[in-house]
């Protein structure tokens, strides 16, 4: 029995707000440097480890893709190893700064990189079995999953001035057992189902509808975020004086709004997930399949002259694509459709449904893994699908080292901002212990930049066929102002630059992972995704020894004293980086114009997705698991992407 997807991508949520610890580290950075004696550059490495080990999650990529077949075992199995890795990492930093066991450096570093490191086995398993739910509302399902990650910290931070504060030492132990309880309690929930829902058909009431529900839980993140910020501007100002039951009780409500999330699955047909049978007029779907393909056959745009149009009986009808579209040179035989084939096709699609839905998810009939074929596969309807590309495969890739680079210097940029935001609000002139109020406000600009960059490049892919990469050279912009911004800030202005830090940062992480799963395909999703997860561990660990050298360097010519005072402490960093996410501006346009190309035929297809999900009896035995989106040519042509 699967469990509906619902109740699966609810408590995927609630697992993801756990997921993000690594936003946490100025929390504690400066009790864990007394408490180890470390000099800045020490920290900022331990800081660097944590990020590192929150984003090298290529194991838990291939761990999860090995087990491609166990719908419902794979991804239960990779959340209880992010448990394991989470208490032991926890737990042993917890122990280390106590005292209890001698730590040399480079152990304290190995053991910051496993205190994050169980958060990737979390995320991998939740988002990768999301996208795998939805596939056709994937930036929509990164953008809400991304955003619980980014509004982890703030959660977390809640929890620490609620129940905690000043103590973060003792704090470490909640963020080892809290994660570990909320994942241990969710993991049953969730597993890939590999059909349409029947809750996924319904047209009314709007909340029950598959875009009413995500907007709902697009709501109740929203309401989230803008309750973290209010609280957390309540408790740094003078204004309201919080005692601490106050606190303990806006910790509280933290608590219960997150819990809300598990309200979406109401009314979609129990736990237990019910396969969509839709019951229609069976020579209706034969007339509507016949009428579709005939005008796309001869349609010149559609297929050029001199071509004739290729169908597949086993191809899914609202799979329409085009041969092609992203090899121009190539040169395919066409053949027009006569009524026999249009009718076999039509005729076959009730018992190819579910093959299909396998086979875009890159399954044989059993449900297991199947490689991908070597050679050129023949044309499946009029586009061929984008390449399921491997992990080596896109290691040669150009287009993927592009997105490698841009989302390095992106996402390494907003990571030294916040690594070293403690250090920055004291060189400022703020208190040692107000930074909380500005990890608060990157955690929630960085929660609102994944939901903003997920819903609005989908909305508007769907509505118009605009390109997502156009999304990526906008946030790059973004990012290189707002490290500008804080190379000349003061301590109040710090406010606007942790709002625009935080936005550019979390957008990031959205385009990230569903460009990934746009340009590679589904097939391999699990491991490329988490193997592009190393570039803002590249690019914050690069970018942090730069800021902490130059920070020593500062802090050196003001005498013995390892603090450094003032807004030129951390000045020449950020304009240094500056220059770098120009580069950035520079890739990512590059990246856009060499794969502006595959939305034209992609947005025809969602086109055509969105329309079949307004009238799904027309067709008999609605196609499960919808149209694969991000597909533009077969296996063999990702040498076109790549070149």
């Amino acid at each position: 029995m699967y469990v509906n997807k619902w109740a699966g991508f609810s408590v995927s949520v609630v697992c993801t707000c756990s997921a993000g610890l690594a936003y946490c580290f100025s929390l504690y950075s400066n009790q864990l440097k007394e408490a180890f004696g470390y000099d800045q550059r020490q920290i900022q490495a331990i800081g660097s480890a944590t990020n590192l080990g929150g984003y090298a999650s290529i194991i838990s990529g291939l761990v999860y893709d090995s087990m491609l077949g166990w719908d419902g075992r794979g991804p239960r199995i990779t959340l209880l190893i992010g448990v394991i890795v989470n208490i032991f990492g926890w737990v042993s930093l917890w122990a280390a700064a106590k005292g209890l066991i001698a730590a040399p450096f480079w152990l304290v570093l190995i053991i910051a990189g496993l205190t994050c490191n169980g958060g990737t086995w979390i995320d991998t398993a939740c988002l990768v079995t999301s996208v795998r739910n939805f596939p056709n509302e994937r930036g929509t399902v990164v953008g809400l999953l991304k955003a619980c990650v980014g509004l982890s910290a703030s959660v977390y931070t809640s929890i620490y001035v609620g129940f905690e504060e000043p103590d973060a030492i003792t704090y470490l132990l909640y963020l080892a057992f809290i994660p570990a309880i909320v994942v241990m309690c969710s993991t049953p929930f969730v597993n890939f189902v590999p059909y349409t829902q029947k809750s996924e058909l319904a047209t009314r009431p709007q909340f029950c509808t598959t875009g009413g529900r995500f907007l709902f839980a697009y709501q109740i993140m929203t309401a989230l975020a803008i309750y973290l910020m209010t609280t957390a501007v309540m408790d740094q100002s003078p204004s309201f004086m919080l005692n601490h039951q106050t606190r303990m009780l806006l910790s509280i409500g933290t608590i219960v709004l997150t819990l809300s999330i598990l309200l979406v699955p109401i009314g979609s047909g129990g736990l237990a997930s019910q396969h969509a049978q839709p019951h229609g007029d069976e020579e209706d779907g034969i007339e509507a399949a016949r009428a579709r393909v005939g005008p796309l056959a001869a349609d010149p745009h559609i297929c050029p002259p001199g071509q004739h149009a290729v169908t597949d009986e086993h191809a899914p009808l609202m799979s329409i694509t085009m041969s092609d579209a992203v090899d121009d040179d190539a040169t395919e035989e066409c053949t027009t459709p006569t009524q026999d084939d249009t009718s076999k096709m039509a005729d076959s699609h009730s018992k190819s449904a579910k093959v299909s839905h396998q086979k875009r998810l890159g399954q044989n009939d059993e449900g297991r893994p199947e490689p991908a074929p070597s050679g050129r596969a023949p044309s499946a309807g009029f586009v061929e699908q984008m390449p399921d590309m491997t992990l080596l495969q896109c290691c040669t890739s150009l287009n993927f080292w592009l997105l490698f680079l841009t989302c390095s210097i992106g996402m390494g940029s907003g990571l030294s901002y916040l690594n070293n935001l403690g250090q920055l609000v004291i060189a400022l002139g703020g208190e040692s212990d107000s930074q909380a109020v500005f990890v608060s406000l990157f955690s929630v600009s960085n929660c609102a930049g994944r939901l903003l960059l997920g819903y609005i490049p989908e909305r508007l892919l769907h509505a118009r066929g605009m390109p997502r990469c156009i999304f990526l050279i906008l946030i790059s912009a973004l990012s290189a102002l707002a490290v500008c911004f804080n190379a000349f800030a003061s301590l109040p202005l710090l406010f606007p630059a942790s709002i625009m830090a935080g936005l550019a940062f979390g957008a990031t992480w959205s385009l990230m992972a569903t460009l990934t799963s746009e340009f590679f395909g589904l097939h391999h999703f699990a491991s490329n995704y988490t193997f592009i997860q190393l570039a803002p561990a590249a690019g914050g660990f690069g970018l942090g020894q730069l800021v902490g050298s130059l920070y020593e360097k500062e802090a050196q010519k003001e005498g013995p004293s390892p603090s450094c005072y003032g807004p030129h402490c951390f000045r020449l960093s950020f304009l240094l980086i500056a220059m770098l996410d120009v580069v950035a501006l520079v890739s990512s346009t590059i990246l856009y114009y060499r794969t502006r190309h595959i939305y034209k035929v992609e947005y025809q297809e969602l086109h055509q997705h969105d329309e079949d999900m307004q009238h799904p009896h027309s067709i008999p035995n609605f196609p499960t698991g919808g149209v694969n989106m991000g597909h533009i040519s077969s296996v063999s042509d990702s040498e076109t992407l790549s070149s």
